[in-house]
């Protein structure tokens, strides 16, 4: 389990080189069930460009839930706001159209354009680089 201090994180799936999600800063990052349970990880997460962040050994975290309140109440809220962050990915693939998916990312994480390459964009986003670069020429003439 970790914070991101700056930068980015990129989560692929293991066993396949496509991009399935990105943690920027301010956010937590870990494959948080299998974590705690000291399972192997699902997907493994790769530092984008200037990353820094903070981490912390799975036995520490139990032990700060079962003594602090507080932290266990943000154990759960990420929980939660991971599940919920999946699901609406979910949702999208399923009923938006590329366009709409990028205009969403970028809406959610404003910088994001100047701090991930394109090429990992268009990866998330499951389309082509050369796709990516149609729909933002498109979205700069309106």
């Amino acid at each position: 389990m970790g914070y991101v201090k700056s930068g980015y994180l990129i989560y692929t799936i293991k066993g396949y080189k496509m991009i399935g999600g990105f943690t920027f800063p301010g956010a937590l990052f870990g494959d948080y069930p299998n974590c705690l349970h000291n399972l192997p990880a699902r997907f493994d997460i790769i530092a984008g460009r200037k990353t820094e962040v903070w981490m912390m050994d799975a036995i520490d975290l139990l032990s700060l839930y079962e003594n602090d309140p507080y932290i266990n109440r943000q154990g759960r809220q990420f929980a939660e706001s991971a599940y919920n962050s999946l699901i609406e990915r979910f949702c999208s693939f399923l009923t938006g159209a590329p366009k709409e998916r990028y205009q969403s990312l970028i809406a959610q994480y404003p910088g994001l354009e100047q701090d991930v390459p394109q090429k990992e964009i268009a990866e998330y986003l499951q389309i082509t680089p050369t796709h990516l670069s149609r729909i933002r020429k498109e979205l700069l003439k309106q």
